[in-house]
């Protein structure tokens, strides 16, 4: 794996200090850092060396005399008002939470560098599990959104992916997050960038509270209806070949496109969360007409790792609902109707194993570690 080559000028030493022990702490596996806070040894290094990937500077360090052809990406930070002019630089805010201050940076070094930097500390057997319903309310992105916390409530690296045109992300999340989202990621699918790996983890939000990575909703909410099978399918496998996260949740929406037969082909594992009421048989029996009409036309079948569970459920064991199949086999998870259950409660709180939402989001964590052997 490639490690960056990050320089770090600043006269300010505390704050020098604190950043490169934050990217040390965090992000060790990516950056090699040498840091100055004295001019004249900045200036004497730099002359020396030949190439470095990222440059990130105070205006103080800045001069028209640096020959900044060397650099890859250089960034300026800026405290405010800048008090000279700074040609060929980025410019980034100094004071800005650790983890969206790298983000910006990579965001940068991403779409300045020719080269394909692969992420992640080659460790880890990502899974990826999507979560689709063809109903809509049927409690598919709660579902989702608590599985992630409850993953990495248990010690897992977890990404919550939303592949839903109108998402809620932000009813779970963080709302501000890195102020990237999931467009941006987009546009380098698009583009069959080679440092699709450094765009998604510069893009990415880490929630305050959950720890959960995800990204924000797109900015359009059409780029979605864009996106190709080939390149969802990228997506994917960049996620994997990352090997940053155990698991990767997707929540898609309800209609059978291309983002969500893609995202069905490429997973590992799939829940299909349904209305335990009269509309789940209609929309259960033709999801399996269309599931057949796939098979026959393209040879996908999805249904071999699917676990059927069944939600909103008035009064467990009297309806003949829950007597539904999935594949031939019953429902894996059944969870009582909660009255008033609202996001706004918080999804860390809707969890919690005091309530039937948080018992059933255990009950998938467990069939999630056996079906891979533990996560």
């Amino acid at each position: 794996m490639a490690v960056i080559h990050l320089v770090i000028a600043d006269k300010d030493r505390a704050y020098l200090d604190s950043l490169v022990d934050f990217i040390y702490s965090k992000y060790n596996n990516r950056f090699y850092v040498q840091a100055f806070s004295n001019e004249d040894t900045f200036n004497d290094f730099f002359n020396k060396t030949d190439k470095i990937d990222i440059l990130l500077i105070s205006p103080d360090f800045y001069s028209d005399e640096l020959d900044l052809e060397k650099v890859v990406a250089p960034i300026v930070l800026s405290a405010g008002i800048l008090t000279k002019d700074i040609k060929n630089c980025e410019i980034i805010s100094k004071y800005q939470m650790g983890d969206k201050l790298v983000g910006n940076i990579l965001n940068i070094f991403s779409e300045k560098s020719n080269c394909e930097f692969i992420t992640g500390d080659g460790k880890k057997k990502t899974r990826f599990v999507t979560f689709y319903s063809p109903c809509g309310g049927a409690g598919t992105s709660t579902l989702a959104a608590g599985v992630s916390v409850k993953c990495v409530q248990s010690g897992l690296n977890a990404f919550y992916l939303n592949f839903e045109k109108i998402a809620a992300t932000t009813a779970y999340f963080d709302a501000h997050g890195s102020g990237e989202n999931l467009s941006n990621v987009l546009f380098f699918l698009k583009e069959n960038n080679k440092n699709l790996a450094l765009k998604i983890e510069g893009s990415r939000s880490i929630d305050s509270t959950t720890g959960v990575h995800y990204f924000l909703p797109p900015e359009n909410v059409f780029d979605l209806d864009e996106l190709t099978s080939d390149e969802i399918k990228r997506l994917i496998g960049q996620f994997k070949a990352m090997e940053s996260y155990d698991v990767v949740i997707a929540d898609t929406g309800s209609e059978l496109n291309n983002v969500s037969i893609s995202l069905l082909e490429s997973s590992d594992l799939v829940f299909c969360v349904l209305p335990c009421d009269t509309t789940a048989k209609i929309k259960l029996a033709t999801l399996h007409k269309a599931f057949d009409i796939l098979n026959k036309r393209k040879g996908l079948n999805f249904e071999d790792k699917m676990e059927l569970i069944l939600n909103k459920c008035l009064n467990l064991g009297s309806s003949d609902v829950e007597s539904l199949t999935l594949n031939g086999k019953p429902a894996s998870v059944r969870i009582p109707y909660i009255k008033g259950l609202d996001a706004s409660y918080g999804i860390e709180h809707l969890t919690e194993d005091s309530n039937p939402l948080g018992q059933a989001v255990r009950q998938i964590i467990s069939i999630l570690q056996g079906s891979t052997g533990g996560c």
